[in-house]
């Protein structure tokens, strides 16, 4: 932390622990500050017995987020969060403004709205942002470059498999946390983004120091070349703000460094836009403003084979057989029409997928209906399966809207 002349410590005490305050700087030239222990001993050895009385003392950790009105130390906590250096000034903002526009396209007002939180409510949670495209040389990198020089050493980039190791001190004090080339298959992995996103505390545990429990403001954004399957997202699910990203219309190979310049006049522009209302969602923005063809599409990647195989055999049944708004049958029924040779597929399974992805109704009571099996009328008690959820203008003209399994993706 800073002393009264301004400069940072070399040494510190936390609680009876003496840590050393190690400053090194990251590939993007940011000065980072890391805390390793220290013996007593040595800091008496190489400074004398009345050094120690210089070094700053503090009860504990704290993490205390802000970007305006920093604070080295907050009751005789020791602040983790690193002081914000740079200084909002008119000018043009060019540049920042091609790449925001590539990024968010006709969400570009939230996107706007997201970087204005992340600068200006540094504890308000807010959703998961992720970038996805197969091509390369898209801009993802670029613009979680440029977040890097502007947030320094509030914001890290880590592996998803640093999400499963023992130690979290890679992440456990950023505000701001990017995964790279994410493609995460554990659902343990999946459960700590997911956790991570809402989290209030966190216990720190880095190597050499105890466990401390700290209060936690990391916003999660994700990149990835794999558009469909990064990880698993439910229908449920609004913690999520996917951008597919295009080619680049425009091509500047220095555009970070032109970025770079632009940061003090963007700060600018994000302080002269109205206040955003943080009432409407935990994390800001609705699940309606969240809403695009690419989490449809992730989502629906998200589902069981089975869902996919079904919503095949359904949509066959309405384009070339059924006419009517809705058609009915049991998951029994379904079982003898589609699956009647394959053992993997039970009854069971078929009434868990009707009830739990398709969100299709059961009746009640038993009704006389006509099954979308055969022509004859049954009595009993089927699920409803309307034709608008299956068949949509949308669909229709999306053939991307749900990805079929073919023979060889079926996992049996």
């Amino acid at each position: 932390m800073i002393r009264n002349n301004g400069t940072l410590p070399e040494y510190i005490r936390v609680g009876v622990d003496y840590f050393k305050v190690l400053r090194k700087k990251d590939r993007y030239g940011i000065l980072r500050t890391e805390l390793k222990k220290w013996k007593k001993e040595e800091i008496k050895q190489d400074h004398g017995q009345k050094y120690l009385h210089e070094v700053l003392k503090y009860d504990d950790f704290i993490i205390e987020p802000n970007n305006h009105n920093f604070q080295a130390f907050n009751d005789q906590f020791y602040n983790l969060y690193s002081m914000f250096t740079h200084k909002p000034k008119p000018g043009d903002w060019y540049w920042t403004k091609v790449l925001l526009e590539h990024i968010f396209q006709e969400q570009y007002e939230i996107g706007i709205k997201y970087l204005q939180v992340l600068y200006q409510h540094p504890k308000q949670p807010l959703p998961v942002l992720v970038l996805i495209s197969r091509k390369r040389q898209t801009g993802k990198s670029t613009f979680i470059d440029w977040l890097m020089t502007i947030f320094g050493p509030n914001m890290v980039i880590i592996s998803p498999g640093d999400l499963g190791r023992e130690f979290n001190g890679s992440y456990s004090r950023a505000n701001i946390i990017a995964i790279e080339e994410t493609l995460i298959k554990k659902d343990s992995i999946v459960e700590k983004v997911k956790t991570l996103s809402t989290q209030k505390t966190i216990n720190a545990n880095l190597k050499g120091i105890n466990d401390f429990q700290i209060p936690f403001f990391g916003k999660i954004i994700m990149a990835s070349n794999n558009e469909r399957k990064f990880m698993k997202i439910e229908d449920e699910e609004i913690r999520f703000f996917i951008r597919k990203i295009g080619e680049p219309k425009i091509i500047n190979h220095q555009i970070l460094q032109e970025m770079v310049k632009e940061i003090p006049a963007f700060l600018n522009y994000l302080n002269t836009l109205p206040p955003v209302d943080l009432t409407k969602s935990r994390m800001v923005f609705t699940a309606d403003e969240l809403a695009n063809d690419a989490l449809s599409r992730v989502k629906n990647e998200s589902k069981s084979w089975l869902y996919k195989d079904m919503f095949y055999n359904f949509e066959d049944v309405f384009n070339n057989k059924f006419i009517g708004d809705a058609m009915r049958a049991t998951p029994k029924e379904i079982k003898q029409e589609f699956y009647q040779y394959n053992h993997n597929v039970s009854t069971s399974y078929i009434k868990e997928v009707l009830q739990d992805e398709f969100k299709f109704k059961k009746e009640t009571k038993n009704i006389s209906y006509k099954s979308l099996c055969d022509d004859l009328h049954k009595t009993g008690q089927p699920f409803t399966i309307p034709r608008d959820s299956i068949i949509s203008p949308d669909d229709l003209m999306n053939p991307e809207k749900v990805h079929i399994y073919t023979e060889e993706e079926i996992p049996f």
